[in-house]
């Protein structure tokens, strides 16, 4: 059983701030976007877009298949044009998360808002006090 996923893909957009690229892909008239550090891709250019099957959350709205799911408040958004960090209060907890500052667009977050905030149990590291 392979452990990685792999779609054929057109490199469609390229935004590129402080070394840091995001990346419009189109595949089998879908769209994906990637984030990384600044590489050399060109538009047009056809890329194969890989990702591990542990990565993969499956949902169906509002259900989603991570089993760690936590309601939080939104207290701080820092964010250039391309990458943004979301700052969420959880218990007396501030969990960070870096997403595109597009995904801030399309949900509409805003400082005081209430999200949900989730992660895969198979990417929590333990570590011994």
């Amino acid at each position: 059983m392979s452990d990685m996923n792999k779609l054929e893909c057109i490199i469609t957009d390229i935004q590129v701030q402080d070394g840091i690229d995001f990346i419009k892909l189109e595949c089998c008239a879908n769209h994906l976007g990637v984030m990384g550090l600044a590489q050399k891709f060109k538009i047009g250019q056809k890329v194969y877009a890989t990702f591990k099957e542990s990565d993969v959350m499956i949902a169906l709205t509002p259900k989603i298949s991570a089993r760690n799911k936590f309601l939080s408040s939104i207290f701080s958004i820092v964010h250039n044009s391309i990458l943004a960090r979301v700052s969420l209060s959880f218990a007396h907890y501030q969990i960070s998360s870096l997403i595109s500052y597009e995904a801030i667009l399309e949900l509409g977050l805003k400082e005081g808002m209430e999200c949900f905030w989730f992660v895969k149990s198979s990417e929590i590291l333990l570590l011994d006090e």
